[in-house]
């Protein structure tokens, strides 16, 4: 499993993001990916780097088609080979 938290700032929208980062979240939820919102950005657990990637594509896409001229994309990836992780598993370890 790959864990990866996301951050996609519309430039140019005025000072409140929230139409937007529904926007997102709705493409993350036809994508069928695990994801969990947070106060500046969304984590999301995937199979594959490519499914990551395409999810981010396709809300890039959507936020083009809202008018956004600008768009400054954040992710950070955490792809561990030597166990599995989820987000449940990377909060629990902060959390003991």
């Amino acid at each position: 499993m790959i864990v990866a938290e996301l951050s996609m700032i519309p430039m140019g929208t005025g000072t409140s993001a929230g139409k937007y980062v529904r926007a997102i979240h709705q493409v993350l939820r036809e994508s069928g990916l695990k994801f969990v919102p947070g106060p500046m950005g969304t984590a999301l657990e995937s199979g594959s780097m490519a499914e990551i990637f395409k999810v981010i594509e396709r809300a890039d896409e959507v936020l083009a088609g809202m008018g956004v001229g600008r768009i400054i994309t954040s992710v950070k990836i955490d792809h561990r080979l030597d166990k599995v992780i989820s987000i449940e598993t990377k909060m629990g370890a902060i959390e003991e």
